[in-house]
């Protein structure tokens, strides 16, 4: 006769993509051996209709306090995801509620982790519940677990990659089929890659939460929402890909980027101009991909050691990242507090927005004339800003005609010119001052763009 399974009790806040991709899950018994999930309660807005209300409408509920106070409810599962900001502070307060009750909380909620991390941590440490969110990085990529556990003995120099699979949808469409941004947005959003207000991946909020994460656990920074140097992917244009590949032998990536530099680290959000040659180049899609660089195990020759890449969204992926934490705390593992850091925290601090250095790319669309591309280098020179190149392409009509449409430029399409300045290694406060003394000439048809370009 066969050993009954030891039953773990799951109480589970949401019902959404995540919440449901747990239910199967757990519901259709997906995993054999000890222990045994239990789903005992589960909170959504809206029962009916959930794909598993009909057979087993006694676990619904409407009021979250239900699944928080069930007796049974061992582990908390938060997935309730969000659609209003306002709502972080509703589900801020649940998780704290079932960790004073001495509950895990197992979360794949990464913008209530980087807004209220401290007050979070701070609530499973002093009522000893333990708290994971391996889910609220990279989908299903294990890589909080793998920085706090694989390499606790590490010392960390580099954590960095591709966290959002919508922008890497977005630009990897625009740099294989030179399409527009804006058709490549409607693209991710009909196969469910953006919502339909997109504004969290496409502004970087999203990534910047994930970093915040990363950076928590990687270099022991306690960081909040805007503290991080952060730029979207909105103004990138389909030009921008033939400068990258046909000047620069680059493609162009949307970064969450955590290096150390003595005392501080350089954390930022941003388009980056990557080689070719790098790793990070051929991930696409709505792939997530992300790189450790630890000084114990590194190699010179690189800047980076291990790579972790997979699918970084959907119901699926998540569930697997939530059940696995579930299991970890299930089978006796605990780490009070939350997985810790591999630095103390208050060790590092994070470096100054306008202090982080980069070579950069600046891509201008100016009036077609004598002696504007000599002004502009010589404002940067004025700056302390050494040019690298000065690249120039010939365009077709419907290349100008593109750029007039999507800036609305008063000029004709004959009589605008585009180009791009590599820069030198200079500073975010440097780039920042040239740009607002430039972006003021009467020759300027669009704001110039800027971002890094990847060097190790």
């Amino acid at each position: 006769m066969a050993e009954k399974r030891k039953k773990i009790g799951i109480g589970l806040l949401g019902s959404g993509t995540v919440g449901q991709a747990v239910q199967d899950f757990v519901f259709q018994d997906f995993k054999v051996g000890d222990p045994q999930l239990e789903i005992v309660k589960i909170y959504t807005r809206h029962p009916k209709g959930k794909k598993w209300h009909a057979s087993h409408a006694s676990l619904f509920t409407t009021k979250a306090e239900e699944v928080i106070d069930h007796p049974d409810a061992e582990i908390i599962v938060e997935a309730l995801g969000f659609q209003d900001e306002k709502e972080l502070v509703r589900f801020k307060d649940l998780i704290v509620a079932a960790l004073r009750k001495g509950k895990a909380v197992v979360t794949s909620d990464k913008a209530v982790l980087a807004k209220y991390g401290g007050e979070i941590r701070e609530a499973a440490r002093k009522h000893g519940g333990e708290l994971r969110f391996e889910a609220c990085v990279a989908g299903g990529v294990p890589i909080i677990r793998s920085i706090t556990e694989s390499f606790a003995a590490e010392e960390p120099e580099a954590i960095y990659g591709i966290v959002n699979g919508t922008c890497n949808y977005i630009l990897s469409e625009m740099a294989r089929g030179e399409k527009s941004y804006e058709s490549a947005l409607k693209e991710a959003q009909e196969r469910g890659y953006a919502e339909t207000n997109p504004m969290a991946d496409t502004s970087g909020k999203d990534a910047e939460a994930k970093l915040i994460l990363l950076a928590a656990v990687t270099f022991g920074l306690e960081a909040q929402p805007g503290v991080f140097w952060r730029k979207g992917i909105e103004e990138i244009h389909a030009l921008d890909f033939l400068y990258a590949s046909r000047k620069g032998r680059s493609t162009i990536k949307h970064l969450a980027v955590a290096r150390r530099d003595k005392d501080s680290v350089q954390a930022y959000v941003s388009p980056v101009l990557v080689p070719q040659e790098h790793f990070l180049a051929s991930i696409d899609g709505a792939t997530n991909a992300l790189f450790f660089k630890g000084k114990k195990s590194g190699d010179s020759g690189r800047d980076w050691n291990y790579v972790f890449a997979g699918p970084g969204a959907g119901g699926g992926p998540t569930a697997i990242a939530i059940l696995g934490d579930v299991y970890d705390v299930a089978r006796g593992r605990p780490r009070r507090g939350g997985p810790g850091a591999l630095i103390e925290p208050g060790v590092l601090t994070v470096r100054a927005e306008d202090e982080i250095g980069a070579c950069f790319y600046l891509r201008f669309i100016v009036k077609d004339r004598a002696g504007i591309v000599g002004d502009i280098c010589q404002t940067l020179g004025n700056g302390g800003i050494h040019i690298s190149e000065i690249w120039q392409l010939s365009h077709s009509r419907d290349e100008l005609d593109a750029l007039v449409r999507r800036y609305r430029i008063a000029e004709k399409p004959d009589g605008i010119l585009p180009f791009v300045i590599t820069l030198e290694r200079a500073s975010i406060g440097q780039i920042k001052n040239a740009m607002k003394v430039i972006g003021a000439r009467d020759y300027m048809l669009a704001a110039p763009l800027w971002f890094p370009i990847w060097t190790a």
